[in-house]
């Protein structure tokens, strides 16, 4: 396994890491029985091949993600993990923060690494209050270090001008060979500010390994899937790569992301995948292959909109309307 910096911290974090979204989602059809297990199985494959950033959210399964990757850690031990999370968008508040962080804490039993703001705030709520609860939830040693969660390039810019104390060590985003509206202007300046880019649904919830048919309802609902799925130009570049490297095509998407300095973190359901995932580290794509990647893939730049903004939409949302929405439905 290979290792890089998350921002300007001290934390060493894997190339690849993985994603908890899937661990007790209604979404992913997840929350059957063994899901504890299967948790357990994934982190220690993951342990084994040196995987140490594993991403949860507050809101993954109503908390339930949470509990079961925190259970999973302390019993493999917490020395060997880097875990982050993140607290809901419709926490404006610096008090609702640090007790959203807290919250993490105790469903985790141990302190989270790196807390993120999931989504920026709704309207008419100031930006600055979320950043400074960021920062009281480091400074209190609630976390580690603090990053954010689908900021486009401008309300990056605008926490950085509101951080006083500490500043952001990373930024997660929509990022992958079927989804690359971050490269427009948000990439270059988190490159400039020394900010990691950490990718969620790298492998566009299946659809570049190979999926060609959606089976749950968060695969159904997404436009990324449903294009990528379906793309020929795309998939032949991924089969074409694979197989002259002797890879798989997820290997082969999650290589292009690290190659170009993002921390991919696909999820999965079924533990033998993080084995696949981890391996894609030692992949080295060669420039032909990354031309080939690129044009097969550059519709992708633009398709989605001329810049980073996904979950834009929350932003319209009432702050109370947003939390009694994800309330009902039990987590996402």
């Amino acid at each position: 396994m290979r290792y890089t910096t998350l921002g300007k911290s001290g934390l060493r974090v894997s190339v690849v890491g993985l994603g908890f979204w899937q661990a007790g989602s209604r979404l992913w059809s997840s929350r059957n029985g063994g899901l504890r297990e299967r948790v357990r199985e994934a982190l220690g494959i993951a342990l084994s091949h040196g995987v140490n950033l594993l991403d949860t959210a507050e809101v993954y399964g109503g908390g339930l993600s949470e509990e079961v990757l925190g259970g999973a850690v302390r019993a493999l031990g917490r020395e060997g993990f880097v875990v982050a999370s993140k607290v809901a968008g419709y926490r404006v508040t610096g008090g609702s923060i640090i007790k959203g962080v807290e919250g993490i804490n105790r469903r985790l039993g141990f302190t989270v690494d790196l807390i993120q703001l999931h989504w920026p705030p709704p309207y008419p709520w100031p930006l600055c209050w979320s950043i400074r609860g960021l920062e009281e939830a480091v400074s209190r040693g609630l976390a580690g270090y603090y990053g954010l969660s689908n900021f486009p390039r401008g309300l990056l810019e605008e926490a950085l001008q509101c951080s006083k104390r500490v500043e952001p060590v990373s930024n997660q985003v929509q990022y992958s060979l079927a989804f690359r509206a971050p490269e427009v202007d948000l990439v270059p300046f988190m490159r400039e500010r020394g900010l990691t880019l950490i990718a969620w649904s790298p492998l566009a919830k299946g659809a570049l390994a190979g999926l060609r048919e959606a089976s749950t309802t968060a695969q159904r609902g997404d436009r990324v899937f449903r294009v990528a799925s379906g793309d020929e130009v795309l998939q032949k570049a991924l089969e074409e790569v694979a197989s002259r490297n002797r890879v798989s095509k997820a290997q082969v998407a999650l290589a292009w992301l690290i190659s170009r300095g993002a921390i991919p973190i696909p999820g999965f359901r079924n533990p033998a995948r993080v084995e696949e995932y981890a391996r894609a580290a030692d992949v080295e794509l060669s420039e032909d292959d990354m031309r080939v990647l690129d044009e097969a893939s550059s519709k992708y730049l633009y398709l989605w909109g001329r810049g980073y903004g996904e979950l834009r939409a929350m932003r319209f949302i009432p702050a109370v309307v947003q939390r009694l929405a994800i309330a009902v439905m039990g987590g996402i």
